[in-house]
């Protein structure tokens, strides 16, 4: 008898009580890695059940939240495990994309005969979440790097939002495997998809609390909420939300890396978007430390550099959609 993908999914129960524990773990204030507290929770058994609903429903709470506990790493290890069928990689810390450059084997590799061992380094520069293991996963000319992180110096990374921490890993460090680019590609989309999940979230809970506050300002007697300027403000928004959070979803339940990048694209300019259009709704006080508005938005700029920005991403599509001659078919779109 055949099991459909319908019978391994989570039914609305499971995933609310599912989502309660999950707010709860990104909301309190512990030290432990959220890997070990999700462990705790029977993470991998949910996640192997179903992971469009279990890893979307975590990335989307931590856009809701805007925790700063590291669920990408993780995430992004338990990939690299999957795809080459090495599940010790699933403790490697996977490198995440450095502001400052990118890490590189062309030109910077170097090979030393010793006796019959050949060393072979590459020049790394990359970002983590939380300090790294023993082995960094690094992404360098399409390929996979896995590199002792012995030869790799820490330094903090002090970003435009100060409540995500990030570690700048930097240095030589000697290659223990290489990985070819099928494996890079695999990464980079499921890096996509679960960020397009958060920055969707973020983008919703942003529209939601501009409503909200359009309902208690007054001005000239009535709530400003009432005024078709901010309606069609906040309605543009809406709009590009409900259709980011359909293709992150969709580039999910595709796992294709094209899907993945117009997923992320369009998360990344609909939080930027929502955010434009809710400043113009807070007014000055939008502008201050005390109102909480400005999280969002400095989370909004920080995710959307990983793996590609979304100006950046919309000139590539351009550019494959060019070369291509078609537009490929996303979903029912």
């Amino acid at each position: 008898m055949n099991t459909s993908v319908d019978d391994k999914r989570l039914d609305p129960d499971t995933v609310e009580l599912l989502r309660g524990s999950l707010t709860h773990l990104l909301a309190e204030h512990d030290e432990r890695p959220l890997a070990d507290r999700l462990t705790e929770l029977g993470w991998a058994e949910v996640v192997e059940q179903d992971p469009l609903t279990a890893l979307g429903l975590l990335f989307d709470l931590k856009g809701t939240t805007l925790s700063p506990a590291d669920a990408l790493g993780p995430a992004l290890a338990d990939q690299l495990a999957a795809v080459t069928g090495d599940a010790t990689l699933a403790s490697a810390t996977v490198g995440l994309p450095s502001p400052f450059g990118e890490s590189t084997a062309t030109g910077d590799t170097i090979s030393d005969i010793i006796g019959e061992t050949i060393s072979e380094t590459i020049s790394v520069e990359c970002a983590a979440a939380s300090p790294p293991g023993e082995m960094v996963a690094v992404i360098a000319d399409d390929r996979v790097a896995l590199v002792s992180a012995a030869g790799l110096t820490s330094h903090p990374m002090v970003g435009f939002d100060e409540t995500l921490p990030l570690i700048r890993l930097t240095g030589a460090a000697a290659v223990v495997r290489w990985f070819d680019a099928d494996v890079a590609t695999a990464l980079v989309a499921r890096a996509r998809w679960l960020l397009a999940c958060e920055l969707t979230a973020i983008a919703r809970q942003v529209v939601v609390g501009a409503v909200a506050y359009t309902k208690e300002r007054v001005q000239y007697g009535k709530p400003i909420g009432v005024f078709q300027a901010l309606q069609h403000r906040l309605a543009s928004a809406h709009a590009m939300t409900v259709g980011a959070a359909h293709l992150a979803a969709q580039a999910g339940f595709d796992g294709d890396p094209w899907t993945a990048m117009v997923a992320k694209c369009m998360a990344g300019q609909t939080a930027e978007h929502a955010c434009t259009q809710a400043q113009q709704c807070y007014g000055a006080i939008g502008f201050t430390w005390e109102h909480e508005f400005h999280r969002s938005l400095r989370r909004t700029y920080a995710l959307d550099r990983l793996f590609g920005d979304w100006r950046t991403l919309e000139h590539e599509i351009g550019t494959r959609l060019q070369a291509g001659g078609t537009v490929p078919r996303i979903g029912t779109l």
